[in-house]
């Protein structure tokens, strides 16, 4: 049985900051997490058994992650699409093994939700990139001007992404 003052200290990465992980029981049926500058709270409900709080914890952290990759990234691609007159057709946040972002011919936008784990400033840019595949469904230097204009650090964030995405693409909760 997991007891839940024997589960491994973990972090969680949001937002490029690390956030410690705190399960606290609750007297309550359901679960909540609530997070800060510097932690993450999960509420545990009542009526789980201690041999289920590890899976469970592990399960409302990806969750959470992917809600919170959703609301943001969801928004960053609105905003900039209503600031240059661009139409997409749906954003999706995904899985993938390798790729942060895509943009299919029918002008659906796809994300990692691992990029949620990312500065704001590297999110930003993924955004942008594939916001751009809107107007040039290239790599074509028209399209890396429209990069430029949008986001004149682009190099530097690629460079970040080449250096820390290892790390993103392979974190899981560790309890």
């Amino acid at each position: 049985m997991t007891k839940l003052s024997k589960l491994k200290r973990t972090s969680v990465i949001y937002k490029g900051k690390t956030l410690a992980f705190i399960p606290e029981k609750s007297p309550f049926s359901f679960s909540r997490i609530n997070q800060d500058e510097q932690k993450l709270v999960l509420k545990l409900p009542s009526t789980i058994h201690e041999n289920e709080v590890k899976e469970f914890c592990s399960q409302q952290i990806l969750n959470w992650l992917k809600s919170q990759a959703r609301k943001t990234i969801n928004e960053k691609v609105y905003s900039l699409c209503k600031s240059f007159n661009l139409d997409y057709n749906k954003v999706s946040i995904k899985d993938t093994i390798s790729r942060w972002g895509s943009c299919s011919g029918k002008k659906n936008l796809n994300f990692n939700w691992r990029l949620i784990m990312a500065p704001e400033e590297i999110i930003h840019y993924i955004v942008v990139h594939e916001t751009a595949h809107l107007e040039q469904m290239n790599h074509s230097q028209l399209f890396w001007n429209i990069v430029y204009n949008r986001c004149p650090d682009f190099k530097k964030h690629r460079q970040w992404l080449k250096k820390n995405g290892t790390i993103l693409m392979q974190w899981c909760p560790d309890l």
